[in-house]
């Protein structure tokens, strides 16, 4: 073993298709606690970074949606209401935004979280 280089691996066996480390293979390895991600945040820089000015404002509301929508709607398994989907539909605003910068922000908002919702 060489002590300047780390080893990492990240487990996350509740989704689908992944598994639980081996008991043995897990003892070679070192638990980090990891915490959930503040999401206002990340989808406030998001925003900003693709160009929108009123970047807090729908952040805010794009969490709030997220967060009542995860905790309203089924628990089905292709509901995804989590960093990996609010991410995706910001990129998309970010498309739309600079295709159309004509429009508000808010429609443009809008129009990415239609376009990705509906089948």
């Amino acid at each position: 073993l060489k002590p300047t280089i780390g080893y990492f691996i990240t487990m996350n066996p509740g989704y689908a298709g992944r598994s639980e480390l081996p008991d043995n293979l897990k003892a070679l390895f070192r638990p980090v606690t990891m915490i959930v991600p503040d999401l206002l945040m990340i989808c406030e820089n998001m925003l900003m970074s693709e160009g929108f000015n009123s970047a807090k404002v729908l952040a805010k509301k794009m969490t709030v949606l997220y967060a009542l929508s995860q905790g309203q709607l089924s628990k089905q398994y292709h509901y995804d209401f989590k960093l990996r989907a609010l991410k995706s539909v910001l990129v998309m605003a970010g498309d739309l935004k600079r295709g159309s910068a004509d429009l508000p922000e808010e429609v443009v908002l809008m129009r990415a979280l239609r376009d990705m919702n509906m089948p």
